[in-house]
């Protein structure tokens, strides 16, 4: 089983120059170079987070009996009994032609409406990526869809 975890006080990004207030530092969480969240956090506020990104045959066909596309990547977050307190961006790693499925807690499909962004810079060594944008406070199952 294929699993990442990150904890915050993750990184606090801010200009080199520059120092960074409590309330304007964004903690960016990676998940092996193809998922990330960017979130405001105070300094010291800590959250656990887990990603799960392990095919999930049952779920693969879920989607393709519901949707006829076939499922191309997983990514089901546990974020344990914390929560954020305010609203971050996911970027989960993606192709145009794609589309991003929330797997629901009653376990039913929802067609997300993500923004999908060319070249979108995140990440330790500012590396541009294609992929979906999601704002939220809360990180559940994603389904990436061909």
């Amino acid at each position: 089983m294929k699993r990442l975890a990150a904890a915050a006080m993750a990184l606090m990004m801010g200009m080199a120059s520059m120092s960074v207030s409590a309330a304007s530092a964004k903690a960016v969480f990676d998940f092996g170079d193809n998922a990330f969240f960017r979130v405001p956090m105070q300094q010291g506020e800590s959250v656990y987070l887990a990603l799960d990104t392990q095919y999930n045959k049952e779920t693969a066909q879920q989607v393709l009996d519901e949707t006829g596309r076939e499922a191309d990547r997983f990514y089901s977050f546990d974020m344990g009994d914390t929560q954020f307190y305010r609203t971050g961006e996911l970027f989960l790693e993606g192709e145009e032609t794609q589309s991003v499925y929330a797997l629901l807690e009653d376990g039913t499909l929802e067609e997300l409406d993500a923004e999908y962004i060319q070249g979108y810079v995140i990440g330790k060594d500012g590396k541009r990526m294609n992929g979906f944008v999601l704002r939220t406070k809360t990180l559940g199952n994603y389904i990436i869809v061909e």
